[in-house]
């Protein structure tokens, strides 16, 4: 029994030895990697920030966005999506990795860089901040069901905005916003949203301004 004990002892202390050694490692790569001249520690950082051992800073995010996602869709496109498109991009952006990996064996001349899932939660809050967020106006649900098995972009869903750093910074960057219901009243930013529907109206109707059609969308301030 004694030296049963012991070998479970000496095991156990093997484990947090190689732990501490591995961390150590780690930390110690990182700082090599940051040491090290361009362009091997750009893609050194690239690789750790992919895998989620070093935070995307909010440009970093806003620049991986642009990267990948111009890869499909025009400027344009990604600016015009709104709640009468689809879903909210916390259930969007997790189908294109399969997308681009379907498109990769579909069109195998045309090179296309693909997302973590880290780069994904990264990518979500950008578009959230830049275009728009209607993560209310579904049901957790459903969500949830089409996000499917993403366990850090289901986090990320139940992260309330003001505690996503990315997402939050970036909704203070006015100049950085490019959907084409920035500027708008938050009524009238859901008004794919019955419910934003009648709230709008009553504003309206109070303010004795000319209601508000749920089936068009309200020009810009300044729009002719």
């Amino acid at each position: 029994m004694e030296k049963t004990f012991c070998a479970w002892g000496a095991d156990k202390l093997n484990k947090k030895v190689v732990s501490t050694v591995l961390v150590v490692l780690m930390a110690a790569f990182v700082v090599v990697a940051v040491a090290m001249p361009n362009p091997a520690r750009d893609g050194v950082l690239a690789t750790l920030k992919a895998n989620g051992y070093i935070d995307y800073t909010p440009i970093e995010a806003y620049k991986l966005a642009r990267r990948i996602c111009t890869q499909c869709h025009t400027d344009e496109r990604i600016k015009m999506y709104c709640p009468r498109c689809g879903p909210p991009f916390v259930a969007v952006v997790p189908h294109m990795q399969s997308f681009i990996l379907n498109y990769k064996t579909s069109r195998p001349d045309l090179v296309i860089e693909n997302i973590s899932e880290v780069q994904a939660v990264a990518i979500v809050q950008v578009w959230n901040a830049l275009v728009g967020n209607w993560e209310k106006d579904f049901r957790a649900r459903d969500i949830e069901r089409l996000i499917g098995r993403y366990p850090s972009l289901i986090a990320l869903y139940k992260t309330p905005v003001e505690k996503r750093p990315i997402e939050s910074a970036l909704a203070t960057m006015d100049s950085l916003k490019i959907g084409h219901m920035s500027g708008l009243k938050e009524a009238q930013k859901d008004l794919g949203n019955p419910e934003a529907q009648k709230k709008q109206k009553e504003e309206d109707a109070a303010q004795g301004a000319p209601a508000t059609d749920g089936g068009a969308q309200p020009k810009p301030p300044g729009g002719k």
